[in-house]
C-alpha cells in the first residue's frame, strides 16, 4: 500500500534539511456540515454504532500490541469514542501538537523572531567598522545560509569592507544543551535529530559527502558547535563580499548599546507551525519549546519550554493523565501522553491549528496515506518511532459536523497504520 511506503520512507528516512517555510496552499476540502453542531448530532444510537465501527477496524491491529490509547471527542470536547483514551503511551510527532498549540496560544500567530548583525558603531566613509560585528541570534528555527548572505550583501551595499574586530555570535538567547539526554542513543549524529541553538542555521546540519558502493553521496550532518560553526560560515560569507575581518570569529555575548545594521525578520509564527506540522520538523519542535520557555516562563531550555506546554494544558482545561514530556518533538521514546490529552486539546485550539494541518492524501506527510471515505476530510499530524504509529487531528464527518481524534499504537505486530487509515474512514462515513 502507498501508506506503508510513505510511512516507512518517514521512518526510515526522515526529514532532513528543509528550506525556510512558504505560504501554505490549502487544498480545497469537500462540502461538509460546519463543525460546531450540538452534541445532540451525535445520540446514542450513532455513539454505539460509532463504537462498533471503530472497534472493528482497530481490532487487528490491537491484537498482541503492547500499548494503545484512542479517543475521539466532538467540537465542545465531549468524549464520543474512548478505547484507553486516558492511558498514556508513547506519542511520537503527534506530541508537536502540544508546542503547536502552546506556541501560538502564548505567542500569537503573528510572532516573528529576529536575527541581527549589530555593531557599536556605524560603518565609517572609508568602509571600516570598529571593532567587532555581532551576529545576535533568537532562536529562528527557519534561519538559512542564504539570509546570511542576504545579511552581508545589505552591509556591502552600505559600504562596509573592514572590521577592526570579529565575527561574534551572540548565541545566549536560549539556554540548555544543544543535544536532549532522553533521546535515543541511535538518534545521534542523525539530521533529524540536530542541537538546538538559538543562532540555528541551516537547521545546525551541514552538508558532507561520502562514497557509498563508488558513488558519491551528499548527507546531512548535524553542527558539532553551533555557535562557533555559524560565527566561522559567517566570517567566511562576508569575505566572499570582500568584507575582511582582522579577529578570527568568535563566540560571545553582545553589549547592549549596540547599534543595529541589519535585521532579518522571520516569516510569522503560523507558518514555522505549518511547515513543522506539515513535514514533522523536530528541529523546529525543539527550538519552538525553548522560545516558548523563554517567552512564558524566562527560562529558555528545556524545563522551562515544558513548564510553558503543562501551565497551557492546564489553563484550558486539557486533561493530562499519565503525562510525561521531555521535548518538544516527541522523538523521545520516554515521551508519554494520552489520547484523550490530545484529542481534547485539538478540540480547544481548533480555529488555531485547524488550518496549519495538512489534508488526507493530499499534502504533507499525509500525502500518500489511501484514504477512501476521509479523503480530504482529515486534516492531522502523523507520528511514528520504531514500534509506534499515530495520527491525531480532525475529520470533517458528512453528516455529523467536525470532530477531533487521536489514535495512538504501540507495539503492534499488525498493521497498525492500515487500522488508523480504516478507523478515519469509518470515522468520516457519519
Amino acid at each position: 500500500m502507498l501508506v506503508a511506503a510513505a510511512i516507512l520512507a518517514a521512518v526510515l528516512i526522515r526529514p532532513h534539511r528543509h528550506p525556510a517555510p512558504a505560504p501554505i496552499s490549502m487544498a480545497p476540502e469537500p462540502a461538509a456540515p460546519a463543525a460546531a453542531l450540538p452534541v445532540a448530532a451525535w445520540g446514542p444510537s450513532a455513539r454505539g454504532r460509532l463504537e462498533r465501527e471503530l472497534r472493528d477496524a482497530f481490532a487487528p491491529a490491537l491484537a498482541g500490541a503492547s500499548r494503545w490509547s484512542l479517543a475521539v471527542v466532538a467540537g465542545d470536547g465531549k468524549l464520543l469514542y474512548d478505547e484507553r483514551a486516558g492511558r498514556a503511551v508513547v506519542p511520537a510527532s503527534v506530541q508537536k501538537l502540544v508546542v503547536a498549540a502552546s506556541s501560538l496560544d502564548s505567542l500569537g500567530p503573528g510572532y516573528r523572531y529576529h536575527t541581527i548583525l549589530a555593531a557599536r558603531d556605524g560603518i565609517s566613509d572609508g568602509g571600516l567598522l570598529e571593532g567587532n560585528l555581532w551576529l545576535i541570534g533568537s532562536g529562528d528555527p527557519s534561519l538559512q545560509s542564504d539570509d546570511l548572505r542576504a545579511g552581508a550583501g545589505t552591509l556591502a551595499r552600505a559600504g562596509l569592507r573592514r572590521i577592526g574586530g570579529g565575527v561574534v555570535v551572540d548565541a545566549t538567547a536560549l539556554r540548555g544543551p544543544g543535544l536532549n539526554r532522553h533521546w535515543a542513543p541511535d538518534d545521534d549524529g542523525q539530521d533529524y535529530a540536530a542541537p538546538v541553538s538559538a543562532i540555528s542555521v541551516d537547521e545546525d546540519t551541514v552538508e558532507t559527502h561520502a562514497v557509498v558502493g563508488g558513488v558519491e553521496q551528499t548527507f546531512w550532518a548535524p553542527m558539532q558547535d553551533v555557535a562557533r560553526d555559524v560565527a566561522l560560515l559567517m566570517q567566511g560569507i562576508l569575505a566572499r563580499r570582500g568584507i575582511v575581518a582582522a579577529m578570527p570569529p568568535a563566540v560571545a555575548a553582545a553589549p547592549l548599546d549596540t547599534v543595529v545594521l541589519w535585521d532579518h525578520r522571520s516569516a510569522p509564527l503560523k507558518a514555522l507551525i505549518a511547515h513543522m506540522l506539515f513535514v514533522s520538523d523536530n528541529h523546529y519542535a525543539e527550538q519552538l519549546l525553548r522560545t516558548l520557555g523563554e517567552e512564558v516562563t524566562g527560562v529558555s531550555d528545556d524545563t522551562g519550554g515544558l513548564a510553558a506546554e503543562r501551565a497551557f494544558l492546564e489553563r484550558t482545561g486539557v486533561p493530562t493523565p499519565g503525562l510525561r514530556l521531555y521535548d518538544g518533538s516527541g522523538l523521545s521514546p520516554d515521551n508519554r501522553v494520552a489520547a484523550i490529552t490530545l484529542a481534547r486539546l485539538l478540540a480547544a485550539a481548533e480555529p488555531s491549528l485547524y488550518p496549519l494541518l495538512p489534508l488526507g492524501g493530499r499534502q504533507g506527510t499525509l500525502a500518500d496515506y489511501d484514504f477512501t471515505t476521509a479523503l480530504g476530510r482529515v486534516r492531522a499530524k502523523t507520528g511514528h518511532l520504531s514500534g509506534v504509529s499515530a495520527l491525531a487531528g480532525y475529520v470533517t464527518t458528512m453528516h455529523s459536523g467536525r470532530v477531533a481524534f487521536a489514535f495512538v499504537i504501540d507495539g503492534s505486530p499488525g498493521n497498525p497504520d492500515a487500522a488508523i487509515v480504516r478507523a478515519a474512514d469509518r470515522l468520516a462515513a457519519f
